[in-house]
């Protein structure tokens, strides 16, 4: 084989290989743009400006801080979440239908050792204590909702030491069969007179922390990640990325809704027409180092009594489920046109193509409803697509192998003139109608497949929990095992041994051998070698770093291995048929 042919041939190998990668780390969610916001209408209150002496500090009044919270349970359809009157906050909101890798529900409050709880009340920016004190609570049912509602009493310093009487109060609504919850939060002047609610700049800010389920052992963007999604008021996406440099960014303007989203849930925060300044933070809190925090911050207002609704979306990254919202009659808020559903990942370059595999994979498992097998009759749909490139590959392979001899021929008689052998090399290539490039573009032209089945079936929400030909397959987003030897630990595969990656580079080395064309085997040693470790080498390296992958992406890969097998032997079949019929 010609040396520039097996240097293009390699460099296909090593493109193809690097793509998977390439796409989840530098195309997991759209790139940040710079957009202009939509002008809205203020809020229901008169705002007021910032003033030097109009500073606010809470000071608790009644009922009196014992130390002794109350737990408040819920139970829907959906959640079993537990409130607490320490802040009128959220401690735990654990999912009935979505289990933690333990088999315990999975709960969307992941707090480890902190004692932060969601939806704490900061007055002021981010930087603030929030309000901890106890609250009165009251929990009655209004129809099939579920009502909890907040209530306590604070004096506010306000200016020059005028202290102000002010109740709080904040109620939570759940819906019986709904990962949607209303929160509304009330401020009553006790006086009647208008207050100047400013405090570093805001009224107050309304968090969410300190991260969110299920639990994880690492955010790599493959096993699980934390982005930060918003869509603004013109419909416009935008990714906020956070770095170790910069672990805390504002998004200004009005949105239409905020989240933090990992790879099969999030939270999704929906604001009313105020137009909040929504924070995203990844600083460390005590007992938790990693930490992905939501604040909304109210802008400054003068008012007698306000009141500010937030709707939060905490649930799976379900189509369906996200979808509800997009037509009133078919959730309890009575919600339109919310678009959560693009919260989901797709390649910013490869949606649309993703879009269309996921459509398939769909379809597949309304007819049979098996995701692994739904997984291979998508994987024999694009065999069958891609089959026509396919075959070109092998006879660009094919035709550029029995050239061999002439190139080998040419090559030692001009050996010393490296412009003249590039000459007749290009020369004999016309002569011929082939190009050492040929056999590469197919295989270039399958890439784009190749990207948007790795970004669907590695974060594709229904694969979770999915099993196939179980025991082996209990789940087919996370990797399979057919033996676990912990606490023992092997470098590479941890503590299990597991089938489907072995059965992936199997399968890949068969196919890689099948692939070389009849004759490729007469070159030089050098090249032979050459062979051998793409042939080999690259299967095994895939092996290992593609160890831990989900089942339901490696499925997908030993498949399509197979497929090309018998694609290989059957296109060997015909290659030889011709060639006794010339014979």
């Amino acid at each position: 084989m010609e040396k520039n042919t097996l240097v293009a041939v390699i460099l296909c190998v090593i493109v193809i290989s690097a793509g998977y990668f390439v796409q989840a780390i530098f195309f997991p969610v759209e790139e940040p743009q710079v957009v202009q916001q939509e002008k809205t209408e203020p809020a229901p209150v008169e705002a007021a400006p910032a003033e030097a002496d109009a500073t606010v500090e809470v000071q608790v009044n009644t009922p009196p801080d014992t130390g002794s919270y109350q737990d408040v349970s819920v139970e829907t359809d959906v959640f079993s979440a537990v409130l607490t009157t320490k802040g009128g906050a959220v401690k735990s909101i654990k999912l009935k239908n979505h289990a933690e890798k333990d088999g315990q529900n999975l709960d969307m409050i992941y707090r480890k050792e902190s004692q932060m709880n969601a939806f704490e009340l900061y007055f002021g920016d981010i930087n603030s204590q929030p309000l901890s004190g106890n609250f009165a609570v009251n929990k009655y049912t209004q129809g099939k909702d579920i009502v909890v509602e907040f209530k306590k009493d604070v004096n506010l310093t306000v200016g020059s030491g005028n202290s102000v009487p002010v109740e709080i109060k904040k109620t939570y609504i759940f819906k019986p069969d709904e990962y949607m919850i209303e929160l509304s939060i009330e401020f009553t002047s006790k006086t009647g007179k208008a207050i100047n609610f400013n405090s570093n700049g805001y009224a107050y800010s309304l968090g969410f922390g300190p991260q969110i389920g299920p639990q994880f052992t690492k955010l790599d963007n493959r096993e699980d990640f934390r982005h930060y999604v918003s869509l603004n008021g013109n419909k416009k996406k935008k990714a906020t990325k956070l770095t170790k440099s910069d672990m805390t960014k504002a998004v200004e303007g009005r949105n239409i809704w905020s989240a933090i989203s990992g790879k099969y849930f999030a939270i999704i925060g929906i604001t009313d027409a105020t137009e909040y300044v929504t924070t995203f933070s990844q600083l460390p809190v005590s007992g938790q180092e990693n930490a992905s925090r939501m604040f909304f911050s109210r802008p400054i207002v003068k008012s007698t009594n306000f009141i500010d609704t937030f709707k939060f979306y905490i649930g799976p990254k379900s189509s369906k489920e996200l979808r509800r919202y997009d037509s009133a009659d078919t959730n309890g808020f009575s919600m339109t046109k919310m678009e959560l559903d693009r919260v989901l990942d797709s390649g910013a370059i490869l949606g649309w193509l993703q879009a269309i595999l996921k459509w398939l994979l769909v379809s597949f498992h309304k007819l049979i409803p098996n995701y692994g097998v739904a997984i291979i009759l998508l994987t024999i749909v694009v065999k069958i697509v891609l089959y026509p490139l396919t075959k070109k590959s092998f006879e660009s392979s094919a035709k550029m192998s029995a050239l061999s001899p002439k190139m080998k021929e040419i090559q030692d008689k001009y050996k010393n003139n490296p412009q003249k052998l590039n000459a007749e090399l290009a020369a004999l290539y016309k002569r011929e109608g082939v190009s050492p490039l040929s056999g590469c573009f197919p295989i270039l032209l399958q890439m784009p497949i190749f990207f948007a089945l790795y970004g669907l079936l590695n974060s594709f929400f229904e694969l979770r929990g999915a099993g196939f030909l179980e025991p082996w397959i209990p789940d087919l987003s996370q990797p399979d095992s057919i033996w676990n030897f912990a606490p023992t630990s092997v470098l590479f595969i941890g503590s299990d041994i597991r089938l489907l990656p072995i059965l992936m580079a199997v399968s890949q080395i068969i196919s890689s051998k099948l692939m070389q064309p009849a004759g490729s085997s007469g070159g030089s040693s050098q090249q032979q070698s050459q062979m051998k470790m793409m042939t080999y080498a690259m299967p095994v390296i895939f092996l290992f770093v593609l160890y831990d992958v989900s089942s339901g992406l490696l499925l997908y890969w030993t498949m399509t291995n197979i497929l090309s097998i018998g694609q290989q032997l059957y296109i060997n079949h015909r290659q030889k048929v011709k060639a006794k019929a010339k014979a």
